[in-house]
């Protein structure tokens, strides 16, 4: 996977800084810096990518697969 930072300047918005990991921007910084330490992070930790899942309820539930005509 290629991990990128990228400076992109937009004639309206000014210019902003994205860390872009294959066809996909990560995120967006206003500050060069800030952006330059998150790709930093990214090379020294690159399973920084892998999206975390936390399940934060569970339960079982049955659901009736008859229709009932009242």
């Amino acid at each position: 996977m290629k991990l990128e930072l990228v400076e992109e300047i937009n004639p309206g918005n000014g210019i902003m800084y994205a860390v872009r990991a294959g066809d996909y921007t990560i995120r967006w910084f206003a500050q060069k810096e800030s952006a330059e330490k998150f790709y930093n992070e990214i090379i020294s930790d690159p399973n920084l990518l892998k999206p975390i899942r936390n399940i934060l309820k569970s339960e079982e539930i049955n659901v009736s697969l008859e229709e009932t005509n009242q």
